[in-house]
């Protein structure tokens, strides 16, 4: 018994010791080896395409293609005067449009018997450097696969639906 009450003093002496050593700071790569993960996840997090159309023609077109294949279509919100505001100078047009495939979380949540988190059912649409409109939306068709069964299926579905509604719009 006094061998056990010892050890488990030692133990809790040699944690409370390790744990008020300073971490080691990572190294200059190391950081810029983070980075570049972090950049290759959020690329293949998101689908990223070019316009067919203009910036605002953009807009119209997924607003009429949502509505058409009867999602719901939310406030566009314009985000240039907040970047603006905030110190980006050369801010470009970029809205943000609320829409998502019809009942696409409500199915999802079934599906997944909550365990899942909602959709953020946004699509930013920006201009880039080269004056052309492109679309930024969540990568569902991905998501997809690192779910298994009828999470895997509905959201399947889901990425299916959006592809559908964006078709003729991105290149």
């Amino acid at each position: 018994m006094k061998r056990t009450i010892l050890f488990a003093t030692g133990l809790l002496l040699a944690g409370n010791v390790l744990a008020q050593m300073p971490m080691p700071q990572p190294t200059k790569e190391q950081v810029q080896a983070a980075m570049m993960r972090q950049m290759q996840m959020m690329a293949i997090m998101f689908d990223y395409r070019k316009s067919r159309f203009g910036f605002e023609d953009t807009i119209s077109a997924i607003a009429a293609s949502a509505t058409k294949h009867g999602w719901s279509v939310g406030q566009v919100h314009d985000m240039q005067p907040s970047m603006k505001q905030n110190g980006v100078s050369d801010a470009k047009r970029m809205k943000v449009l609320a829409t998502c495939p019809k009942d696409a979380n409500e199915r999802l949540v079934r599906a997944s018997q909550g365990k899942l988190p909602p959709l953020p059912c946004r699509i930013t649409i920006f201009e880039g450097k080269d004056g052309k409109a492109y679309i930024v939306r969540m990568n569902t068709a991905l998501l997809a696969r690192g779910l298994k069964d009828e999470p895997a299926r509905v959201m399947t579905d889901i990425a299916n639906e959006e592809a559908e509604a964006l078709k003729g719009i991105v290149e």
